[in-house]
């Protein structure tokens, strides 16, 4: 009983972090592309904020199916 409330909870709290590395990917995309017609050079950077957090997606969605099975 105990080990199932654990793996609920933490698949509670990987998921909500999966929803927040997708708001900021989504997110600094979408500013990635306004900002290019701004400032060239932060629009870059907003690209690579954006890669970094499909990195961390892809990281949280392997250890979601290493966790969970």
């Amino acid at each position: 009983m105990e080990k199932t409330v654990l793996v609920e909870l933490t698949s509670k709290q990987i998921k909500l972090t999966e929803g927040i590395v997708l708001v900021v990917l989504f997110g600094s995309i979408a500013a990635g592309l306004g900002l290019m017609y701004l400032w060239f050079p932060l629009g870059i950077a907003m690209f690579c904020i954006a890669g970094i957090a499909f990195l961390a997606f892809c990281g949280i969605r392997v250890w979601r199916w290493w966790v969970n099975g």
